[in-house]
């Protein structure tokens, strides 16, 4: 499998003022299906192996829950110069993210083919959320949706052939994986999906945990499911139907949040973006030795 090498500068940021992923985004009802897209992303046994020994949620959730979301923001509605330090953060803590897999090889997180999958797995939650407790795309939208979503694997560095060109090739690629045996058959698989569901720290109410997990369950792929042996009781199932209904009620209702606000916050974030790396370096000029390598700022894989 091709693996990433360094950013292309030929490649332009994908969002820009009248994007459609940035209104999408905008809208808090993407936040519902996080868990959703983990499970997908863990479901794949080389992503669940590099979650496993190098993730730091179980442990640290709110940490690692802002960091990811402050990458997210500013690789979303951040010019050229903040999302390209984003992806670059990504890419440092990557480098540390690679090892054996159960005696079947190796797997990184430089490996392309992996990380279209993730891509992947952003692309069709956002989508899944957006059309069905907000409203339909109409056909222009879906197709600058589909069309911004490429461009975004395309500025993380995934090879265009490994990115279906079209919405059509891109339901006939998520299909293809679906269908994989090996999805969601491995171990490791089954018991990360299981601590993204079913997730417990004393940071966490354990009252969300359950919203995001019978939602997730609901939208879920039922041949994932069953290969993960992922089955919602009867209280849950119960609970997940009528949140299904409720949500969509409400989010056709409640007005979402200015794109205005999201560009406020990458404007004051945008300072301090580095700024323990410039520390360090700073100290280092001045004869102080640092303590320690630098680490990307926030973004934790």
């Amino acid at each position: 499998m091709p693996v990433l090498g360094s950013l292309d500068p030929e490649v332009p940021p994908p969002f820009g003022p009248r994007s459609v992923v940035r209104r999408v985004v905008a809208h808090p009802v993407t936040a519902l299906l996080v868990q959703r897209a983990l499970v997908m992303d863990v479901a794949h046994p080389a992503v669940a192996a590099g979650v496993e020994h190098h993730s730091r949620f179980r442990a640290q959730p709110l940490r690692r829950a802002w960091a990811t979301a402050d990458v997210a923001l500013r690789l979303t509605f951040g010019d050229d110069a903040v999302a390209r330090e984003a992806v670059r953060q990504i890419y440092g803590v990557h480098d540390r993210i690679h090892g054996p897999l159960d005696g079947a090889g190796d797997y990184s997180a430089h490996d392309a083919a992996l990380l279209a999958w993730v891509w992947a797995t952003l692309v069709d939650t956002a989508e899944t959320g957006f059309t069905r407790w907000v409203r339909p795309f109409g056909d222009d939208e879906a197709a600058a949706f589909y069309a911004e979503m490429v461009g975004f694997g395309r500025f993380l560095g995934i090879p265009a052939d490994l990115l279906p060109p079209t919405r059509a090739a891109f339901a006939d690629y998520l299909e293809s994986v679906l269908g994989r045996p090996e999805l969601g058959s491995s171990a490791t698989s089954a018991r990360m999906a299981r601590q993204v569901l079913w997730y417990r720290h004393w940071t966490v109410p354990p009252a969300a945990v359950r919203v995001e997990r019978v939602l997730a369950l609901r939208t879920l792929d039922p041949r994932l499911l069953d290969r993960l042996g992922l089955h919602p009781g009867r209280t849950d199932a119960e609970l997940g139907r009528r949140l299904d209904a409720v949500v969509g009620a409400a989010c056709r209702r409640l007005p979402r949040l200015p794109l205005g606000a999201h560009g406020l916050y990458v404007a004051v974030r945008r300072p301090t973006i580095g700024l323990g790396g410039r520390l360090l370096a700073a100290a280092g000029r001045n004869g102080s030795p640092p303590h320690g390598p630098a680490r990307p700022e926030l973004y934790e894989g």
